[in-house]
């Protein structure tokens, strides 16, 4: 037992010896983190331009289980995180600090405090894709399709913008309340709760204006848009963001396509037709008086002038690129 003991004493001051000769790296762990993730001008621009003035925390670097997960959720192409950013600034954010839309001032603490940025899109198991994530909270946005877009391109302009609005004004409308039983009540039995439902006319759609844009199918049906049969949530939403991004004349005639029934040789099936329409019609206005007065008395905007005022500067924006 004692040959045993010194045995093992003698291995040990023989480890402790070799150990003593071996030099520990002068560079930490922290420190060679950080060397991997070094500030770029980029990074510099963002801060400058976005987290500085509006508190929102870009990521655009890949993190593990940061924001989405998904086929085509992948980090974007860097050359193309500026370009997106520029518009997201010069088309969202401060068309709403316009003077004659909600002042200087209007997105301070209201704004989402970070905001990731995908190169691929975002669609779910039934093939439709989303505007947003909805699996993260109004207080984080996420930017989708970044390695396709092209300020030039007036329908990718519009998808971006689309996704912009309607997730700017999910945090608006979190964090400024409206009567949620009442504009859920307008459209009660139609939501859907599901894109299995939508999947199939949405299969045909190509563009992204045929995807996001004002849809006769869901007009008729007393919907702005496609993704508007999601939850009422989604339908408040959709019409603040479909406003900000069609023209006047493009929301009328989603109006008068609401109004317009189908036609049929049966009397029986015109009538009901008829009367679905009518129907229609009448949820298709009652919602957006609804959404215009709350945006009126709760934001102290004119939302169709808002429109107006998004929506040039939108056409504008393209042909300047």
């Amino acid at each position: 037992m004692k040959i045993i003991k010194i045995l093992l004493a003698f291995f040990a001051i023989l480890i402790l010896i070799g150990c003593s000769d071996e030099k520990l790296s002068d560079r930490s762990v922290i420190d060679e983190g950080k060397r991997q993730i070094e500030e770029t001008q980029l990074d510099k621009w963002i801060l400058d331009n976005i987290t500085k003035p509006y508190g929102i925390e870009v990521i655009y670097r890949w993190e593990k289980n940061a924001g989405s997960t998904g086929a085509f959720i992948y980090p974007p192409k860097l050359e193309n995180v500026r370009a997106v950013l520029e518009a997201f600034k010069e088309l969202g954010l401060e068309t709403y600090r316009q003077k004659e839309v909600g002042g200087n001032d209007f997105l301070l603490g209201r704004l989402p405090i970070k905001l990731y940025l995908y190169g691929g899109g975002n669609p779910d198991e039934n093939g439709v894709e989303w505007l947003y994530n909805p699996r993260l909270t109004a207080a984080e946005m996420c930017l989708y399709n970044v390695n396709d877009f092209n300020p030039g391109d007036t329908d990718k302009m519009f998808v971006l913008m689309r996704s912009v609005h309607h997730q700017l004004a999910k945090r608006l409308m979190q964090l400024i309340p409206y009567d949620r039983d009442k504009f859920s009540s307008i459209s009660a039995n139609r939501y859907t709760g599901s894109t299995e439902p939508i999947a199939a006319p949405l299969s045909y759609a190509r563009t992204g204006k045929e995807k996001f844009g004002l849809d006769s199918y869901a007009n008729k049906r007393g919907f702005y848009t496609m993704l508007s049969f999601l939850s009422a949530e989604d339908d408040f939403a959709e019409i603040i963001s479909a406003t900000l991004t069609s023209k006047p004349k493009e929301l009328a005639d989603a109006a008068i396509t609401a109004q317009t029934p189908d036609t049929d040789i049966d009397p029986e099936v015109a009538q009901r037709y008829a009367k679905e329409a009518e129907q229609a019609y009448k949820e298709f206005m009652e919602k957006q008086a609804f959404v215009n007065e709350y945006v009126q008395k709760a934001w102290h905007i004119n939302l169709k002038q808002m429109q107006v005022i998004s929506v040039r500067r939108l056409y504008s924006y393209v042909k300047q690129h």
